[in-house]
C-alpha cells in the first residue's frame, strides 16, 4: 500500500514530520518497505516543439525530426507517430530516460541507418492515459513558454510503500492508515466531510440480487447519475493517483480508483445505457464466457459470482467487470455499484481463473461492509463536480442467512 505524507494528512492532524511518521508506522505494525522520490525517474521528461519533420530516407512510415528541447542545438529523433509535425508541442524524453509503461531505458540507436537521441512520447507510454495513437500534443497556450522545462512538476514528497499484513485490511485505503496512527497517539483523525445531495428521483435501473447457495454477494448498492459528461479528470485528481501508480483514464474512471485508494472502498461504473433491461447478480454456471477490461476472455465455472443482465455478464463481482458495460467519454449516464462480496468467493474465483485486481486483493481480505454507502456518496460527490448529472436516490438490497458450503481447492 503506497501513500504519501501530504495525503495521509488530509485525513490526520498531526505536526510529526515525515521521517517521524515513518518510525511511527513501523512501531504500530505497519511496516515500511521503501520510500522513494515522487519525482523519481519522471524528472528527465521535458516539453519540446518539433521544428522540422522529414520523411525518413528509408523508411515510409518514420519522420525524422529536429526538436527544440530548451537549450543548444536541435536534437533529431526518429518518430514514427503519424501526429509528429511541424510546430508541435510535445514530451520528449532524452537518452538515459525509463519509460515509465515498460521501464525501457533510453539509448541512442541507429533508426534504418539514421542516429535518434531519444523518444517523443505518447500519453499511454507515460502512463496518462491509454492514447497511443500518436506522440502528446501539448496545449499552445499553456506549453509554448515551457519548451525546455520539465513536463512533471518536481516534487519533494516522497512515495512510502507500506507492507500491509493479510489481517489488516483496514489499512489498504490512506484514512485507515490515518485512522491507525490516530489511535496511537500520533494526531487527531479528522471527520470525513459529507456535502448535501439533491437526489430528488429513485434509481431507475432494476436489480435484483438472488438469494441461493454460495452467492458471494450479500449487500449490492448503486446509484444512478443521469447526463454526465465524462471527460479529462482534473489535474489534481491525475496527479494523486499517478502519485500512488495508477494510470488516469477519465474522470469516472479516475474518481472510483481514488476513492479506493483513499476509503479503501472498490467501486464499479458502468454505462447505464449500455444495461440491457436491468441488473441480475447470481452465480454463474459451467461454461458460461465474457470478456473483461482486461481484453481477456473468460469460461466461467460453476457458483462463480456474477453480475449480469439480459444479455449475459457484465462481470465478476468483487474482481473485475466487463467490456461491454464499461464507460467511455461518451458516457451520459453512469451506473455505480458500491458491494459487498465474501472473501471466499474472491479467493475462489481468482485462484481458479488466475486473475488479480485490486479491487480483488482488498475484498478477498474483507471489506468494511459498512462503507458501501459511504462509497456511493463520495463517488455521487466527485462525479457531480466533474461531469455534472442529476443523482438518483441510493438503491442498497441485502440478503440475510446466505448457505455456503466450504471451498475446496486443488
Amino acid at each position: 500500500m503506497k501513500i504519501t505524507t501530504n495525503w495521509l494528512k488530509e485525513h490526520l492532524d498531526t505536526k510529526l514530520n515525515e521521517n517521524q511518521i515513518i518510525n511511527k508506522l513501523t512501531d504500530i505494525g505497519l511496516e515500511v518497505e521503501s520510500v522513494d522520490s515522487q519525482s523519481g525517474e519522471l524528472d528527465s521528461f521535458i516539453v519540446a516543439k518539433i521544428l522540422k519533420a522529414e520523411k525518413h530516407p528509408d523508411a515510409d512510415r518514420l519522420r525524422v525530426c529536429d526538436v527544440d528541447i530548451g537549450s543548444g542545438d536541435p536534437v533529431k529523433v526518429v518518430c514514427g507517430a503519424p501526429n509528429a509535425n511541424e510546430g508541435l508541442l510535445t514530451i520528449y524524453a532524452p537518452p538515459g530516460s525509463v519509460v515509465p509503461k515498460n521501464q525501457m531505458k533510453l539509448v541512442v540507436s541507429k533508426i534504418r541507418g539514421v542516429t535518434s537521441y531519444g523518444m517523443l512520447c505518447s500519453e499511454s507510454e507515460l502512463n496518462l492515459s491509454n492514447d497511443s495513437d500518436g506522440i502528446t500534443e501539448l496545449s499552445v497556450k499553456k506549453y509554448a513558454k515551457r519548451v525546455g522545462t520539465n513536463y512533471f512538476p518536481k516534487s519533494s514528497l516522497n512515495v512510502i510503500d507500506i507492507s500491509i499484513t493479510p489481517n489488516r485490511a483496514d489499512c489498504l485505503g490512506i484514512r485507515g492508515i490515518a485512522r491507525d496512527l490516530a489511535a496511537a497517539g500520533s494526531g487527531k483523525f479528522k471527520n470525513l466531510k459529507k456535502e448535501k445531495l439533491i437526489q430528488k428521483n429513485k434509481q431507475k435501473v432494476s436489480v435484483k440480487l438472488i438469494k441461493e447457495k454460495n452467492q458471494g454477494c450479500t449487500t449490492f448498492g448503486s446509484c444512478l447519475i443521469e447526463g454526465v459528461k465524462n471527460t479529462e479528470s482534473p489535474d489534481w485528481l491525475k496527479k494523486k493517483i499517478i502519485s500512488l501508480g495508477q494510470k488516469p483514464i477519465s474522470a469516472i474512471v479516475d474518481i472510483t480508483n481514488y476513492i479506493m485508494l483513499d476509503l479503501n472502498r472498490p467501486l464499479h461504473a458502468y454505462d447505464a445505457d449500455k444495461i440491457d433491461k436491468g441488473i441480475i447478480i447470481r452465480n454463474s454456471k459451467k461454461g458460461e464466457k465474457f470478456k473483461a477490461l482486461d481484453d481477456k476472455d473468460y469460461k466461467l465455472e460453476n457458483d462463480m459470482c456474477v453480475i449480469t443482465d439480459a444479455s449475459g455478464i457484465l462481470g465478476l463481482g468483487g474482481i473485475i467487470g466487463g467490456t461491454r458495460s464499461g464507460t467511455g467519454l461518451d458516457t451520459k449516464n453512469v451506473l455505480i455499484e458500491s458491494a459487498y462480496f465474501a472473501p471466499r468467493s474472491i479467493r475462489k474465483t481468482s485462484k481458479i481463473l488466475n486473475i488479480d485486481t485490486d479491487a480483488k486483493f482488498r475484498f478477498e481480505r474483507g471489506i468494511d461492509p459498512l462503507s458501501i454507502e459511504q462509497g456511493l456518496q463520495r463517488a455521487a460527490e466527485l462525479i457531480k463536480k466533474i461531469c455534472g448529472g442529476e443523482i438518483s436516490k441510493f438503491d442498497i438490497q441485502k440478503i440475510e442467512n446466505v448457505k455456503n458450503s466450504f471451498v475446496k481447492f486443488g
